[in-house]
């Protein structure tokens, strides 16, 4: 961080610190992909269970992570940040031992992936927290955008470490929760304690700021919009003869390099956009989609992966500081919940808002990308004419007080 280079040695010591631990914590996110390479083994073991039923194990968590980051928001008041990562990431090593020593009961399973859809919103809400904590201005954009990186890569590493052990017995890729035992002693190491909220005085409610709800909004829109590429790739290559499993494959490769990428760049991003940055990020995503659906050839598609990828690394840690600058201290940690909860909920919606727009048009893969065009395009423009009015506020309020 630039900011960072203007500290004295001590600062900068405490800065590095202070991020060892957060990004500990922030790598432990995507352990909730674990069973993922194990699925189709799962299903061979429980026939007698509907596929349906045995894909709940994948997207519980998520939906478990909704209740979890309020939850957590509630504790807010009583525990600092540090203790409610810590803890929420003990969930992560429950899970672990419910998957692997009681793997003959799939009520077992879908137990493990509730506990680990708890230990992802709780160490997502206490981070953020953290994050608004621990740094300000610019640095904590950038201190966000370092987070999508040590998300990807700890989804990375998970992933194939999930693949190698289970290949032998399916149930041996829960051993890769106990990662996060390496993850929670960096943690009791060099996580900052963070500060306690203030309670509310009984009778008085959080506060909701506009701007917030303004990008909630603007977030369930984006994230569903986003989804359209996890959801429909796979399906989308082979609607339209561009290739099958591999060449899917490395679209997403393609989306999760570029992503990891983006989460380097957050800080320059913002520093040229400014207070646009989000409406600058809708375009980048409009670029991608319609490179996707639009160019019909592979390289195209990957060309649109990358840039859908880097403007969803940048767009998330950038929604969550300006959400995190726009909450007063006595309500920070619901407000993140809230905007993690309508980011969860356009995801896990997509694939039916967005479908059910597609219909007119045809219906299809393409045809949903198509509509994730438009919802783009239509973001960049609301969001442009919303921030641009934000400023011109500003603007007047600084030089009221001059006159």
């Amino acid at each position: 961080y630039r900011s960072l280079s203007e500290r004295g040695p001590f600062m900068k010591a405490q800065y590095i610190k202070d991020g060892i631990g957060i990004y500990a914590a922030t790598a432990t996110i995507m352990s909730i992909l674990i069973p993922v390479p194990v699925l189709a083994s799962i299903a061979q073991a429980f026939p007698e269970v509907p596929m349906t039923t045995v894909q709940l194990i994948a997207a519980i968590p998520s939906l478990l992570a909704i209740v979890a980051n309020f939850v957590t928001a509630k504790l807010a008041t009583r525990f600092t940040p540090r203790v409610r990562t810590i803890a929420a990431c003990f969930f992560y090593v429950a899970a672990g031992l419910v998957g692997y020593f009681l793997h003959d009961n799939f009520a077992m399973l879908i137990v493990a992936s509730c506990l680990a859809g708890f230990g992802m919103g709780g160490v997502q809400n206490s981070i953020a927290s953290l994050i608004t904590n621990s740094f300000d201005g610019d640095a904590r954009g950038a201190a966000f955008g370092l987070c999508s990186v040590f998300v990807g890569l700890g989804g990375f590493v998970y992933v194939s470490m999930a693949a190698a052990l289970g290949a032998e017995a399916w149930y041996n890729a829960y051993l890769g929760y106990f990662v996060v035992l390496v993850l929670i002693v960096l943690q009791l190491i060099f996580l900052p304690k963070g500060v306690l909220e203030e309670p509310t005085a009984k009778g008085e409610h959080v506060k909701i700021p506009r701007e917030v709800i303004f990008l909630c909004i603007f977030g369930f829109a984006y994230f569903g919009a986003t989804q359209l590429f996890n959801n429909n790739i796979s399906m989308f290559i082979a609607e339209t003869g561009l290739g099958g499993t591999m060449e899917a494959g490395n679209a997403s490769q393609v989306y999760t390099l570029a992503g990891m990428v983006g989460g380097f760049l957050v800080f320059p991003i913002k520093r040229l956009f400014k207070n646009q940055t989000l409406a600058a990020n809708a375009l980048i995503s409009l670029i991608g989609c319609a490179c996707i659906v639009l160019t019909g050839s592979l390289v195209g598609v990957c060309i649109g992966a990358a840039f859908m990828a880097f403007g969803f690394a940048v767009y998330n840690p950038i929604e969550s500081q300006l959400v995190s600058e726009a909450s007063p201290a006595k309500g920070l940690a619901f407000n993140l919940a809230l905007m993690a909860a309508t980011q969860s909920i356009g995801q896990a919606t997509s694939p039916y808002w967005i479908g059910a727009a597609a219909t007119p048009m045809g219906g299809g893969t393409t045809a949903m990308f198509y509509v994730g065009v438009i919802i783009f395009a239509v973001l960049m423009v609301v969001q442009f004419l919303y921030f641009n009015s934000l400023k011109k506020k500003a603007a007047a309020s600084a030089e009221a007080p001059a006159a």
